[in-house]
Formats: C-alpha cells, structure tokens, sequence
C-alpha cells in the first residue's frame, strides 16, 4: 500500500506539475497572443496614421495646386481682358480718326460742291439763250456728278481701310484666343 500510495502522490505530483506547466504554456501563450494582437493593433494603428498622413498631404497638395492654377488662372484672364481693351481701344481709335477724316472730307466736299453751285448760278443768270443755259446746266450736272462718284469712291476707300485697320486688332486677338484654345 505504501508503494500505491507513493504511485498516487508521485501521479499527482506529475498532473500537477503538468498542470502547473500547462498553466504557465497557456498564460504564455495568452500573454504571447495579446501581445500579438497589441503588436498587429499597434502595426494597424501606425499604418493607419501614415495612410491618413499621406491623405492629408496629397489633399493638401491638391489645393494648393488647385489655388495656385487658380490664381494663375485668374492672372491670364486679367491680361487676356487687358489686351483685349487695348486691342478695343486701338479699334476705336481708327475708327474715330476715321470719322475726323470723313468729317474733313465732307466739309471740303460741302465747300466745294457750294462754290461750284454758286459759280453755275451766275453762269445761268448771265446765259442769254436757252440752249445756253441748257448746256451750262448739263455741263454743271455732269461735272457735279463726277465730282460725287470721285468724292463717293475716296470714301468708300477710307471706309474700307479703316475698316481693316478698325478689325486688325480685333482679329488678332481672336486669333490669340483660339491658338490658346487649341493648345490646351
């Protein structure tokens, strides 16, 4: 019976000592697991920062980009409004000289036009016969409208080249626009 009862401790002692050492397996291996999962957590956490991070600044890249085209943006179309006034302004220019010259030509046409029918309104007063005044009259008619056509066609010509120079800063602007347009 002794040697049963030293079987029995010494099984017990055994189980306990397996115990003991399952125990502290399984407290390690629970302390090694939480300390996995701490570690993975944390591994998750940091590359959540970073990837927010990296949102951040690539967010923030992006506007100041998006503003800085902006402005850029913004400056263009100031001086593209700028030069299209100046070139508005050149336009007007012409065509207010142009009025000066037509103004000019006008009145000196006037003038003229006046002295000759004053001149054939003497000639007509002093003709003596009908055919006289006849010819005077038609002399006058003819000559009166050569002089229009001849006065007609200088302003037809001043119209048509202030018409161009009025149009060529205009154009080119236009043509600015659409160079710029189709390089983008």
């Amino acid at each position: 019976m002794a040697n049963a009862t030293q079987d029995m401790k010494a099984a017990a002692d055994t189980a306990a000592e397996t115990m003991k050492t399952n125990t502290d397996k399984a407290t390690e291996a629970a302390r090694t697991g939480f300390n996995g999962f701490a570690d993975a957590t944390r591994e998750q956490a940091d590359f959540g920062r970073q990837a927010f991070q990296q949102t951040a600044d690539a967010g923030r890249d992006m506007f100041r980009k998006t503003v800085d085209g902006s402005m850029a943006a913004f400056g263009e179309l100031n001086a593209q409004s700028r030069r299209n006034m100046e070139a508005f302004a050149d336009s007007a220019a012409v065509a207010t000289d142009t009025a000066q010259k037509l103004s000019a030509q006008a009145a000196a046409y006037g003038r003229k036009a006046m002295e000759e029918q004053v001149a054939v309104a003497k000639q007509l007063a002093g003709a003596k016969t009908f055919q006289e005044a006849f010819d005077i009259h038609t002399g006058y008619a003819k000559s009166a409208m050569d002089s229009y056509m001849t006065e007609a066609n200088r302003w037809t010509e001043v119209m048509t080249s202030a018409a161009v120079r009025a149009w060529q800063p205009m154009n080119e602007r236009a043509a600015a626009f659409v160079s710029q347009v189709n390089a983008r």
